[in-house]
């Protein structure tokens, strides 16, 4: 019994919470719209100026972010179990790439990832495949659009394709070092 009321409690709790962090937000808004509008009765032109600039960086950032938005939505059907078998099954040879395209394609915090890769190499898989999936994660797929935008789309790809290359080349070199540790000791 006492723990349905502490649930509620805490219930009730969280939910005054959400409201009063909502009534801040919309408090904000308004202060801020309340400046702008203050600030355009005092001197319209830079007012104008920003505004049409903010418009513009909108109109011209939008599409990349819906393009964000849905790559987003689709590493997010990526399924972990069937992830896990396809990189027990492959070869030696080919678990760096595998590692390495998977990397890619993994999005979130770093730290979420840790567990996987502990259940993977608990099974099997090596210090350098790990290497070659972290190493290969700095590619963000749901982010080249947004950076081709300000850095040109030349330039990304070269950058990914050398992330990519050179984490293959990461995971041998962490194997091939680790087996010398383990060999001296």
């Amino acid at each position: 019994m006492e723990k349905k009321n502490l649930k509620h409690l805490k219930q009730g709790k969280n939910s005054k919470q959400k409201k009063k962090s909502s009534k801040n937000s919309w408090f904000m808004l308004m202060g801020i719209l309340g400046l702008y509008v203050l600030l355009y009765l005092m001197k319209p032109d830079p007012i104008k100026e920003a505004f049409l600039y903010t418009m513009h960086l909108i109109v011209s950032i939008l599409p990349v972010l819906l393009l964000v938005l849905i790559f987003m939505f689709l590493f997010n059907l990526v399924n972990e179990d069937k992830l896990k078998a396809l990189i027990m099954k492959s070869p030696n040879f080919l678990k760096y790439m595998v590692m390495a395209v998977l990397g890619t394609f993994s999005h979130g915090p770093i730290y979420a990832w840790y567990p996987l890769m502990k259940t993977l190499h608990d099974k099997g898989i090596s210090y350098g495949n790990i290497a070659s999936f972290l190493y290969a994660r700095s590619i963000k797929l749901n982010f080249i659009p947004l950076a081709a935008v300000y850095f040109g789309l030349e330039y990304i790809i070269v950058l990914s394709i050398m992330i990519f290359i050179f984490s293959y080349f990461q995971g041998i070199l962490i194997d091939f070092f680790y087996k010398e540790k383990i060999l001296i000791n």
